[in-house]
């Protein structure tokens, strides 16, 4: 005799399979949700030369990274605490060289980009995963 007949139907491959696949779904599902509420700020150095030490400052948070060379970028993830503020940068340089601008909220999947630009110039804009898009 078949030792698959001898199997219970619930034992199968085929039964486990099927009822495995859509609760690993739903579970990818929810944690990739919960992942995408985190905010983040990302920095590109498009100016054409070296920064010096980049001070990123949002949501009562704050972070400093090492020299920026040119085309490289950097990422700030933000944690879930503090309000809605706007983001400022500092740069370590003779002068000295700030920008106050974008807000961020610490949460809600939001990422704001900002590019410095030759001449002190800097481009900011904002972009919501398409988690938070889809269920706000």
């Amino acid at each position: 005799m078949n030792r698959k007949q001898l199997r219970p139907w619930w034992q199968r491959k085929r039964v486990f399979f099927a009822a495995l696949f859509p609760l690993a779904l739903i579970t990818a599902a929810i944690v990739a949700f919960v992942v995408s509420d985190g905010s983040k700020v990302v920095v590109y150095n498009e100016t054409g030369h070296a920064l010096p030490l980049l001070l990123v400052q949002a949501c009562g948070q704050s972070r400093t990274f090492p020299p920026l060379e040119d085309q490289e970028s950097v990422c700030f993830n933000l944690k879930a605490v503090g309000g809605t503020t706007p983001i400022r940068l500092e740069l370590a340089k003779d002068p000295p060289w700030a920008w106050e601008g974008q807000s961020i909220k610490s949460h809600g999947g939001i990422t704001v980009t900002i590019r410095l630009w030759p001449n002190g110039q800097v481009e900011a804009y904002n972009s919501v995963s398409w988690w938070r898009q889809w269920l706000n």
